[in-house]
């Protein structure tokens, strides 16, 4: 099976709920390197970018050998994040790519092989694959968006969703939450 995806990862500095949220740390490592940790964990990724408007998080991208790609002053505060995904493709050529793979790094405690995921992908012939709480909501651990259509700015027809109950972080106590996982895993 050949499958080339690309990862981004947007993270933006400032959080309205929880303050310095993408570069708080979990066992070592900010969210962000949580995220990054998970894409390097595929055999279908070629490439990582990190999004973002902070020097901050580009360090921790340099550090952690990915690349970085400024996020533009619209697409801060509560933009949606379909939008950052279509200013990524149009800023960087991504036609060699198959997949565009967003991870949003306030997730670090992910259920599922993001192998798995896109191969259940490509096997289901979705054109947008995202997670889901077990309420059916969508939580933005992972997305996976063929890339043809992104590219096209065409709306996906296929869509599929597979459960991941990890935690969304958004306040000190979903924080907590997703810590105490994360330091209970083995």
């Amino acid at each position: 099976m050949t499958i080339k995806a690309i990862v981004l990862i947007p993270a933006k500095s400032h959080s309205n709920r929880l303050p310095n949220k993408n570069i708080s740390i979990i066992k070592g490592k900010t969210l962000i390197e949580h995220s990054i940790e998970y894409a390097k964990s595929s055999k279908y990724v070629q490439e990582i970018y990190v999004s973002s408007d902070s020097n901050k998080i580009k360090n921790i991208a340099s550090e952690n050998n990915v690349k970085y790609t400024e996020r533009p002053n619209h697409l801060l505060g509560e933009a949606e994040v379909a939008d950052i995904y279509t200013d990524f493709v149009n800023k960087i050529d991504c036609s060699e790519y198959d997949y565009l793979i967003g991870l949003q790094p306030d997730h670090p405690d992910r259920e599922n092989k993001l192998d798995n995921l896109l191969e259940y992908s490509l096997n289901k012939k979705y054109m947008d694959l995202f997670t889901v709480n077990k309420d059916g909501s969508r939580n933005g651990s992972v997305r996976i968006i063929e890339m043809s259509y992104l590219i096209q700015g065409k709306m996906s027809r296929r869509v599929g969703s597979v459960l991941d109950n990890c935690t969304n972080i958004e306040t000190p106590e979903t924080f907590s939450i997703a810590k105490s996982k994360l330091e209970v895993k083995v």
